[in-house]
């Protein structure tokens, strides 16, 4: 008897070197296994109905160099999140695919600047690790409040000839997505960590987001339509998954 749609288990297999890959298995109605691997570190793979287990282990252990080389850059993208960080001198953050270094000051207004070099945290009490926490945090939500308006209005009039609403904004740390689009509500939700990334590839998402007013699903329309709106999202998609900051 085959499974049933939606059925899923968690399985391991061991590779030739030694090292185990866990993956959560769901059945579908697909007609391919499909493999995807979320940036919290988790493995999943959805797979037809009449597949054996056998075929599908065999598919992921054929996809284990892939598998472990993601899996170690999304650990290390980890590193650099702001919830790691410690807030002395020295450390780094990004800002738009910039590095920045901190500079931790003592001052008497609580504030931040940055001149593309330098994160100036300038704060009434510089051992105070929550305060400096706190200011960084809202620096940077600031930060998205302000580059993600601005890439959806620049790039709203290319939808707008298509009947889109102009979405209303939402930002929220995601573990899984980049983006999502909710159509009843015409609203974007934009990742908080895209932040760090270059523009190029917050535009990406965007272009992605907008993209499914007009097409709902993951379908070849959508992807056809993304090709015609944004000729290197492959690349950009690309450069957004593969890029480690440090």
């Amino acid at each position: 008897m085959f499974a049933k749609e939606s059925a899923s288990e968690r399985r391991t297999v061991l590779c030739a070197d030694g090292t185990a890959i866990s993956y959560q298995l769901h059945r579908k109605r697909v007609k391919n296994i499909n493999l995807r691997i979320h940036p919290d570190g988790t493995v999943s793979v959805s797979a037809p109905l009449r597949s054996s287990l056998k075929t599908i282990d065999d598919f992921v252990l054929s996809k284990s160099t892939f598998i472990q080389k993601s899996l170690a850059r999304f650990s290390e993208k980890l590193k650099w999140e702001i919830s790691e960080k410690r807030y002395v001198s020295g450390e780094s953050f990004y800002l738009l695919g910039r590095q920045l270094r901190l500079q931790v000051r003592q001052s008497k207004r609580n504030h931040i600047e940055e001149d593309g070099v330098y994160l100036s945290l300038f704060c009434k009490a510089p051992d105070d690790y929550a305060q400096k926490k706190r200011l960084v945090e809202k620096f940077f939500k600031q930060k998205c409040a302000e580059i993600f308006a601005q890439l959806i209005e620049k790039n709203y009039p290319l939808f707008q000839k298509y009947g889109a609403p102009f979405p209303v904004l939402k930002i929220r740390a995601m573990t899984t997505r980049w983006g999502s689009c909710i159509l009843s509500k015409k609203q974007i939700t934009l990742n908080s960590t895209l932040i760090h990334f270059p523009p190029r590839c917050i535009e990406y998402v965007v272009i992605h987001e907008f993209c499914h007013f007009r097409y709902p699903n993951h379908s070849k329309d959508f992807y056809a339509f993304m090709n015609v709106l944004m000729p290197d999202w492959k690349e950009r998609k690309r450069e957004l998954d593969e890029t480690v900051l440090m």
